[in-house]
Parts: C-alpha cells; structure tokens; sequence
C-alpha cells in the first residue's frame, strides 16, 4: 500500500507537468441514486383530486443536482404494471412515477433487483414497454433473450466518451422468472461474457450496477467485496450497489494490493425515495463520478457523495414527501419546511451517514479519499448560486492537477 501510494504521488506530478500540453478527448459527469422505492403512503400523497398523480414536489429539491450531470441513472425497485397500485411486498407503482423522475433529470433506470418479478410477466413486459414509451433508456430486465442479445450490455455514446453500464441482481425473492422473461442475476461466468461483448464494441468504460448484499447491513459482507474485486479485475472501472436499503461502506480502491488506481465502488447507495422510517433507512446518498478521457485512455478523474434525506413534511392537502440535501436542510431547515422533529431525525440520519462514510476510510490520505459534495449552498451569494460550475469543488482530482482539464473545463458548462 506504500509503495502504490508512493507511485500515485509520482503520477500525479509527473501527470501535472504534462496537463497543459495533453488535450482532452472527453468529459463525463454521471450521478447515481439508489433505491425507488414505491410505498403506498408515497403514492397517496401524490394523488390528486382527480386520481392523477403529481410527483414533482417529491423530487424539486435535488432536480438542479439530477439535471447538472451529463447522465444520472437510479435505481427503479418497483414494477410498472398497471392498476391496481400495490406497495411492499409485491410493487405496482403509477407510470407517473417513471415520467417524474424522468423529469427531474435521470437518464437511465436499472430494473434488475429483487422486485423485478412481482407482478410476473404482465410486471416485466409492461415496465419495459411504459419505459420504451417515455424515451427512458433501461437495463437489467427483457421481455426475452433476443432484446437482451440486442441492447446489452447499454452502451452511452456521451462527451466523447463511450460508457457500457451492466446491471445484475442477486435474485427475484424467490419468484421464478418467467419464461421468456430475462432478469440479469450475478453469474460471472455470464457477466464475463457481458463484459468481453462491452469491450468488442468498443467501451472506453464500464461500470456495473449491482443489486446485492444483506438488508440493513450497514457494511459489505465478503461476497460483495468479492464480486468487486472480480469485476474490476475482469475489466470494470467503477462498482455501484444498491438494495440494502442503507448506506453501506465505500472506498476508491477496492483493492490495495494490485496496481490499478483508482478503482471506486460504492456497495450501497441506500434509499433514494421510500417510506422505510428506521433510522438508517431515512435516506441514502447520491455518488458522482467524474470520468476523463485523454490520449484514448478513459479514467476516473474526482468522485464525491452527497447525502439526501425522505423528509415527511405536513402540509394543507396532507402529508408530502420530499428528497432533501442533507447537508444544506441541516443549515437552513426553514427553506426545506423542516419542524424540530424533522430537523432532530434529519441530523441523527446524516450524522450517522457521515461516521459511516468517514470511518470506512479513516487513516487514508486524500488521494484516497471520497470527499463528500455541497452543490446546494443557499448561504452563498445568488450569483454564485447561478453560475452552477459544481465539478470544479468536487471530490480530489486522481490523476493531474485540475490544469489538465483546462481543454474542457470551458466547454462542460
């Protein structure tokens, strides 16, 4: 580990010297949520008079963040299949909620978990055909072999880079998939096949989407920390996790002894949106990664976490819930609608969030560090506010002096 720290030092300067006179190829800026979750409670707040749904205020304090990535990708853990609506433990949400966060700026949904299969084949197949019908790009789960031979692994020709993202899921609760249905399950002799067939059609990058893990574990089990290292040693570039339902551990270089750098993997993103009120499932957080394509080599460049919290706010139609930054609700609680109660769980969530994610990486220096992000600052003049330059305070540049993105830098906003 003091030898590899010892020649990323190397690197950097060395990449420093070199930043002004490498142009680049390509920038990209993802962001990631966790689960979507579709309890009733959330749906009947959304119910209009007229028996629409209108889910906009659910997502209106993080849509700036949402639509300020070049791609944002989530995680759908519920299935589209139509009436009549049913939450935990078998989800059929309204095709509202699919066009919401739609609108509030994600670009892709991953379907592959555990509740892929809760309404059988009619949940699959009309999942697939609501989300065909609101221009939203998928993967994880096909109506049959053939689709999935046709559009997997997704390939995002974005920014000059071009990004394979593989979605896979540990199992469907014990619900037998269909036939001719498809959902991804975690098989490295197929993932194998998935990653070789990304990389023939010339993928500069692949990232997996992983549904796996123990329930309110609130770190990997050895299995996940497996599986990682078995992706990336096979030709993945970034790991992002999901289904616990909190936030589990994440660290940039998932293994220390070989000689890649970086290699990010977050193992759970938590909730993004649920009604699931135990403490550590009142929230999640968000994980962005920067990628850098130059000389044609694409590599991690900064990522960054940002923590956000389901807030339950009270209003005159009712109850109303809300995805919230953390870190600004907690500054300026009035702006959010945020009571003492709320404000008091609020603070227990992200505290709790923020040991986590600092003591899983407590005694690495800040090469080897995620650093967490503050996009939304009401405290920061209004101009500021405006002008949305937000990668240039993310995370710690891995690889050069942030000179080395002065051909795109720009360009980006």
């Amino acid at each position: 580990m003091r030898l590899k720290r010892l020649s990323c030092l190397m690197l950097l300067a060395a990449a420093a010297c070199q930043a002004a006179a490498q142009p680049c190829d390509g920038h990209l800026r993802l962001v990631f949520a966790g689960d979507l979750m579709g309890h009733m409670p959330l749906h009947k707040a959304a119910q209009q008079p007229d028996g629409s749904y209108d889910y906009e205020p659910c997502f209106r304090y993080v849509k700036d963040y949402v639509e300020s990535a070049d791609l944002a990708i989530l995680n759908l853990e519920v299935t589209l299949a139509g009436k009549p609506y049913t939450g935990f433990p078998c989800f059929s949400s309204p095709d509202a909620y699919a066009a919401a966060a739609r609108d509030a700026g994600f670009d892709i949904f991953a379907t592959a978990n555990n509740h892929s299969v809760d309404k059988d084949r009619r949940g699959i197949e009309r999942t697939l055909r609501i989300l065909d019908s609101l221009d939203i790009p998928h993967l994880g789960t096909y109506a049959d072999q053939q689709q999935r031979m046709e559009t997997y692994p997704l390939i995002v020709n974005r920014n000059g880079i071009r990004l394979a993202l593989l979605n896979y899921t540990y199992g469907t609760n014990g619900i037998a998939v269909p036939r001719p249905n498809v959902v991804n399950l975690i098989d490295t002799l197929q993932m194998l096949q998935d990653i070789k067939k990304a990389q023939r059609h010339g993928a500069d990058f692949i990232i997996a989407l992983m549904h796996w893990g123990i329930e309110y574990q609130r770190h990997n089990n050895i299995e996940q920390q497996r599986i990682a290292r078995w992706l990336f040693d096979h030709g993945c570039g970034a790991v992002v996790g999901a289904h616990p339902h909190v936030v589990q551990n994440l660290a940039i270089d998932a293994n220390p002894d070989n000689d890649r750098y970086p290699e990010p993997v977050v193992y759970s993103l938590g909730n993004f949106f649920s009604n699931q009120q135990d403490e550590d499932c009142n929230g999640g957080i968000m994980f962005e990664l920067e990628l850098l394509k130059q000389g044609g080599k694409t590599e991690v460049y900064s990522c960054a976490y940002m923590p956000v919290f389901v807030h339950r706010a009270v209003v005159e139609s009712g109850r109303q819930y809300r995805i919230v930054p953390s870190s600004d609700a907690l500054f300026y609680p009035d702006l959010y609608g945020l009571g003492a109660a709320d404000l008091n769980r609020l603070k227990r969530f992200d505290l709790s969030t923020r040991d986590l994610l600092q003591d899983c990486q407590a005694g690495l220096g800040s090469l080897y560090r995620i650093q967490e992000t503050r996009f939304y600052d009401n405290g920061q003049p209004a101009w500021r506010r405006r002008q949305r330059v937000p990668y240039l305070d993310y995370g710690t540049p891995f690889y050069g002096h942030p000179l080395r993105c002065v051909a795109w830098r720009s360009r980006a906003f």
